[in-house]
């Protein structure tokens, strides 16, 4: 009788595939000398902080806006606001 032949998948070893990586050095790192990472980096931080002094200065915007208006009431509008909250005289 003929023996059946087992049949191996064609893929490459794990080993294969771990040298074949550490010849192409897929390191960011590696890539970009210390320089261009060092100006990258600085970029980023810069970003980061132009980012948040623009959110405090569009809070800070809110805050001023909310307290003019809040100086620009009516006496009506004061009164109408007190009473909607349930503080009347007589309510």
């Amino acid at each position: 009788m003929a023996k059946k032949q087992q049949r191996k998948p064609q893929r490459p070893s794990q080993e294969a595939a771990t040298a074949t990586e550490a010849k192409i050095g897929l390191n960011l790192k590696e890539m970009l000398n210390a320089d261009a990472l060092g100006k990258l980096k600085q970029l980023e931080k810069d970003m980061k902080a132009e980012s948040e002094r623009q959110a405090q200065e569009a809070a800070e915007k809110k805050r001023r806006e909310q307290e003019e208006r809040e100086k620009n009431k009516s006496f009506g509008e004061l009164l109408e606001e007190y009473e909607k909250k349930g503080k009347g005289k007589y309510s």
